[in-house]
């Protein structure tokens, strides 16, 4: 059974965590910070998780939903961008205050945690050490993101703008809690007023729901949602690199002849270049 406990109780071990990332295979979802949002996007669908009757705004890492694999065969790290939450294993922290060693909790029979071996978890003086500080921070930027999203994803729910994740005909859950992912259907066919309601106290709602929209790509194509939305048209499917190709030849472009870029200076180079020696 898990016993976690404040790192202060097991301050005399050393953390060990062992020379792969297979543990990551166990996750389906992990908390995200608003400071990395736009990038993990690029990588990881966004998905919310209700929890405590409060939605809480979260990537989904499951290997099973991924377009993209983390690891390699052997079990190592292969993702481009690893994500707040996977650094903060195998530690959690439900409620972060100033106290690295009482706010943080681990479980007291973890099989990372070592006598000898391992990185230590406070200095000579019995103090955090620099992991446990830089874990804290790390907890901190995760609960200021999930305080930051709340008015967002409150938004989402009136609006009917988030479905359940589904994997064939069963609701995916983390927890036991059912993950929820925006319909890419219905946000493009809410009405301006919508949008504007949205964004009339500040942007971070639209700002959230492109993102989400956009992270969809990451989904294997099976579990990416389709729906009719709300008025009967047809789904409209998530975004993909191909769906957003603007033809460069049917834009009219101009440079500004600013401090920046010169066309005369441009114009200079041209004709120094044609008669430069090959």
């Amino acid at each position: 059974m898990t016993r976690f406990v404040p790192v202060r109780e097991i301050a005399h071990l050393r953390l060990a965590l062992p020379p792969h990332d297979r543990w990551i295979d166990e996750l389906t979802w992990i908390p995200a910070s608003a400071t990395e949002i736009h990038l993990a996007a690029r990588y990881y669908p966004i998905a919310v998780r209700i929890e405590d009757q409060k939605p809480r705004l979260g990537l989904i890492i499951g290997r099973r939903y991924l377009a993209r694999a983390l690891l390699d065969p052997t079990g190592v790290w292969r993702g481009a961008y690893r994500p707040v939450g996977l650094r903060c294993f195998p530690f959690e922290a439900p409620d972060i205050g100033d106290n690295p060693l009482s706010d943080i909790l681990i479980d007291a029979d973890s099989e990372y945690l070592s006598p000898m071996s391992g990185t230590p978890i406070v200095d000579e003086a019995g103090r955090p050490g620099r992991m446990l500080t830089e874990l804290h921070r790390l907890f901190k930027l995760m609960k200021r993101g999930q305080e930051s999203f709340g008015r967002a994803l409150d938004q989402y729910l009136v609006g009917g703008l988030l479905v359940p994740f589904i994997d064939g005909d069963t609701p995916v859950a983390d927890h036991g809690q059912p993950l929820y992912i925006i319909n890419p259907a219905r946000f493009a066919q809410m009405e301006h007023t919508g949008l504007a309601a949205m964004a009339r106290h500040d942007f971070l709602s639209v700002d959230v729901a492109i993102a989400c929209q956009f992270s969809l790509q990451n989904l294997r194509p099976e579990y990416r949602p389709k729906d009719t939305g709300r008025h009967g048209r047809p789904g409209v499917e998530p975004f993909s690199p191909g769906m957003d190709t603007t033809m460069i030849d049917d834009l009219s472009l101009v440079l500004d002849d600013g401090e920046l870029i010169s066309v005369a200076g441009i114009d200079i180079m041209r004709s120094v270049n044609r008669h430069e020696p090959a």
